[in-house]
């Protein structure tokens, strides 16, 4: 869905998990697109908003948002499903841990995350918006089933769409 709002121009620039919903069948939503907003339609005097350790370090060093900004959130995502634990869920949300993560920090990932998970995660993470790979890019690796004991989902509210509609 990322790859769908970034074709018509917009930025989610409040992407995490608790705005993934899911089915019963395990398929996933992206939510909650009151902040998205064109992405050529920002300016300097925006406020940074979203939840603190998804936000890239670019934007917290008051650089806009950019379709970049959502491919590091996803980054954290990613590190989250690894875990089952949101990310610095253990630290205060405040100017420290603002320092740190534009510092380098990045989540950890859990004992026995697959390399390959966590190279596109630190890709995705990476300090440098122009290094990230875009949401196509995500969208065309074929990533290797992981065993359910290494991914966890406790961070996904379950949601059911309900029958379809026809109107």
């Amino acid at each position: 869905e990322l790859t769908i709002l970034q074709n018509l121009g917009y930025c989610h620039k409040d992407f995490h998990s608790g705005n993934i919903l899911l089915n019963k069948h395990q398929t996933s939503y992206v939510s909650d697109f009151g902040l998205a907003g064109p992405a050529d339609k920002q300016n300097s005097n925006d406020k940074i908003y979203g939840v603190l350790p998804y936000i890239a370090p670019e934007v917290l060093n008051g650089e806009l948002y950019t379709f970049a900004s959502d491919i590091y959130s996803f980054g954290v995502i990613m590190a989250e499903l690894s875990t089952g634990n949101p990310p610095f869920y253990d630290r205060k949300h405040d100017v420290s841990l603002s320092l740190d993560i534009c510092n380098g920090l990045r989540p950890e990932f859990g004992k026995g995350t697959p390399e390959f998970y966590k190279k596109l995660a630190y890709r995705c993470m990476n300090a440098d918006p122009n290094q990230r790979p875009t949401s196509k890019e995500l969208w065309d690796v074929k990533i290797q089933p992981i065993p359910s004991t290494v991914l966890k989902l406790p961070g996904l509210i379950p949601y059911d769409l309900g029958p379809k509609t026809r109107f």
